[in-house]
């Protein structure tokens, strides 16, 4: 039985499932306020899913310069940058539709 689990935790680690320590500390936190909330959000061309999904969280992001895109199909997307210095970023984001 002690080898199935062994087995077990050897194919965790290598599917991702075992828990890892965090390698980048954490420089602060980015929330977001969007409209239309169903905006999607990336961070550092990773998406995030919607806005909505956000609303009232935060992501915690690493030192450094992140870029943030905000986007809607029919929409024009925002684009910002931050940089985390401690506490939380709220970035705004207002879409404006394509024109016709």
């Amino acid at each position: 039985m002690r080898g199935a689990a062994v087995v077990l935790t050897a194919l965790m680690a290598v599917a991702g499932c075992a828990p890892r320590p965090r390698s980048t500390p954490v420089a602060g936190t980015v929330g977001f306020v969007c409209d239309p909330p169903d905006a999607r959000i990336a961070i550092d061309e990773t998406d995030l899913g919607s806005c909505a999904l956000w609303q009232g969280r935060g992501v915690a992001l690493g030192p450094g310069a992140h870029r943030v895109a905000v986007s809607r199909e029919g929409w024009l997307p925002q684009w910002s940058e931050v940089v985390p210095r401690g506490g939380r970023i709220t970035v705004q984001a207002a879409l404006r539709r394509v024109p016709e």
